[in-house]
């Protein structure tokens, strides 16, 4: 065998430290922004607050002319304003209350629905589980156990993952669901030997699921890190907040849209040092100046990409399901796809940028991400309708149905198909279910 030595030229794109922490900047929330930069001033003393919107961006810009320009917007780094918004604060007594239903489109329920849905809420325990038998709360409420069931998960859908949950089991896997871990060694684990882990079996689990005990404790220490107690992420002695990041409004018939960020302007450059850096002779305290100096006009540089980007993303999803947003109909099917091609970006830009966001509209405050929704589409290749329509459809088809001779999925997916709806009895059976309503079977009435 011999040994031979050679040179290889090939080309990687990496990003800088710089890029990384510029899409970071991205991917943060209003309080995320708001600590960020709160962090910054105490670090860097040639930025300054003042608390008075003074216009930093603008002196920052005008003070020093940078010598490596930013040239690379959030799109190279993928692939290779009004005031301040006050927050919205919720009741000492019903903070966890609020928190949980402010992330519900609250024009989609009716007053019987919402009053179940606070009802629900208000029987959870200390940890945040749900323990009351679903007869219990319909006949509490009124409502039927289907609904009651739907609205149950509805709510397990809701933060902080895992709330709603009937068990600490439950808990702890719908944490890692959502964290994309559902097909999960850890997964299995907590699925079939939570116990054992309490236990500290290890080799039990390590026999049972035929792996080696170096894996087991790594899943081990996997679970360790999630909570199974979501109740706790409230607290008890102060009052939580969410706070919009996008907020639309309506001023004279016509759509605004704002971005809780106008603080941004309270910070500037610190006019002390900034005299004593043009003035001082000392070349280390020249340098160690400019650095900083370099530092914020990088923050500030980051923080306007972000707004640009985060604009333009609200700017088409407003176009988009601005009738939803007015409470006049159902979401329109619109993927991060859709609107990323439409506004030239990238779809994990999109993905980045409306991260753990929550936009305020005239019908609630909701996240981001729930606007968001795949399409169903039609035999002829045109894309027809969303999810909540198709849902529609079927409660529809069900209600008028012959209750002695009730449609089956595949008969719906039938005259769904006759629509020119192409859907599958996969798909019929899930929103079926989603619906709370019941099988053929069990919805046929006996003469």
């Amino acid at each position: 065998m011999e040994l031979s030595y050679g040179i290889t030229l090939e080309q990687k794109q990496q990003l800088s430290q710089g890029q990384i922490q510029s899409l970071e900047v991205l991917a943060m929330d209003s309080m995320e922004l708001n600590q960020f930069l709160q962090n910054e001033y105490l670090e860097n003393p040639l930025l300054d607050y003042s608390g008075d919107h003074g216009t930093g961006s603008v002196e920052i810009n005008k003070t020093y002319e940078q010598t490596a320009p930013f040239e690379k917007n959030y799109e190279e780094m993928v692939e290779e304003e009004d005031r301040r918004r006050k927050d919205i604060p919720m009741q000492d007594a019903d903070h966890v209350k609020n928190y949980i239903l402010y992330q519900l489109p609250r024009n989609m329920y009716n007053a019987r629905q919402w009053n179940l849905l606070e009802y629900m809420v208000e029987c959870l325990d200390d940890t945040g589980f749900f323990t009351t038998p679903l007869k219990e709360v319909a006949e509490k409420t009124g409502m039927s156990e289907p609904e009651v069931d739907l609205a149950l998960k509805t709510l397990q859908e809701l933060e902080p993952y895992g709330i709603f949950a009937p068990d600490l089991r439950h808990c702890l896997m719908k944490q890692l669901e959502m964290q994309g871990d559902r097909n999960s060694t850890a997964y299995r684990i907590v699925e079939e030997h939570l116990q054992d882990v309490a236990d500290g079996k290890i080799s039990s689990i390590s026999r049972s699921m035929k792996l080696s005990t170096v894996e087991v404790r790594k899943c081990i220490e996997q679970i360790a890190r999630l909570n199974p107690r979501p109740m706790s992420e409230f607290g008890t002695e102060h009052a939580g907040y969410i706070v919009p990041d996008i907020i639309f409004h309506k001023e004279h018939g016509k759509w605004e849209i704002e971005l809780n960020d106008g603080w941004v302007e309270d910070y500037h450059i610190n006019d002390y040092y900034l005299k004593m850096m043009k003035e001082s002779k000392d070349p280390e305290l020249s340098e160690y100046f400019r650095v900083k100096l370099e530092r914020i006009r990088f923050v500030m540089n980051s923080i306007m990409q972000r707004r640009q980007t985060m604009m333009a993303i609200s700017e088409e999803i407003l176009r988009r399901q601005e009738e939803y947003l007015d409470g006049k109909s159902f979401l329109n099917p619109m993927t991060m796809t859709d609107v990323a091609e439409h506004i030239g970006i990238h779809t994990s830009t999109v993905s980045r940028a409306i991260k753990g966001k929550y936009i305020q509209y005239p019908g609630g405050t909701t996240v981001v991400k729930n606007l968001f929704s795949a399409s169903v589409t039609m035999t002829d290749g045109d894309v027809a309708v969303g999810p909540m329509q198709i849902k529609e459809m079927i409660k529809e088809l069900i209600n008028g149905e012959d209750k002695h001779k009730p449609y089956s999925d595949q008969a719906i997916v039938k005259i769904l198909n006759e629509r020119n709806i192409d859907i599958s009895r996969r798909a019929v059976a899930k929103y079926r279910e989603e619906l709370g309503i019941k099988g053929s079977f069990d919805r046929r009435e006996l003469r």
